[in-house]
This record gives C-alpha cells, structure tokens and sequence, in this order.
C-alpha cells in the first residue's frame, strides 16, 4: 500500500486482511513508517524476482524436454544399430561382439 497523503502530510498505510475482511493498517509518518514501507519495497521486489525466476525456469524446462526427447531418440536409434550389427551390452555398460558372430 502507498504513502497517502491527508492534507499536507504523508502517512504510510498497509492492507491486511483480518478475518477475511480488509483492514488498513497505518504507521503513520515517522521513522517506523519509513521502515515499513522500505521493508514492503523490498518484499515486492523479492517477490518479482522469484516471478521471473519462476517464468525463466519454465523456460529452460521447455527446451530441455525438447533436447530430452532428442537424446532419448537419438540413443534407441543407436541401440538398434548396435543390436542389428552383432553387438550386446555388457552389464548395461560398454557395447561388445556377441560371440560366434563373423564380422
């Protein structure tokens, strides 16, 4: 909530909700007010940022899974390759000849 200015002077006023209705909290024109309104300045900035933190993040997850479905293609192509060559792997590990294969 903003400074509101009543005549000359500026009061700092907060909404809260109390009991499901909202109620204006002032802290009037002091060194307190000060405070709270340069702690809720720092809270609406923490808050954007973790806004585009969240929309960054689903970004990046967008291209990855894209890249994810590209690599996980990519490597049952391999597979079969392999497979129809001759070849096994060994405890899930390097591609060997499978015996008594000619090459």
């Amino acid at each position: 909530m903003p400074w509101v200015r009543r005549g000359r002077h500026r009061y700092y006023v907060r909404r809260r909700k109390v009991k499901g209705a909202f109620v204006r909290q002032p802290y009037g024109r002091g060194p307190e007010a000060q405070l709270a309104a340069l702690a809720a300045q720092r809270q609406r900035e923490r808050e954007a940022e973790w806004a585009r933190r969240r929309r960054e993040r689903g970004r990046w997850e967008a291209d990855t899974r894209a890249l994810q479905r590209l690599i996980a293609v990519s490597d049952l192509l391999v597979r079969a390759a392999l497979v129809a060559a001759g070849f096994r792997q060994h405890q899930r590990g390097e591609w060997r000849r499978k015996h008594g294969r000619s090459a």
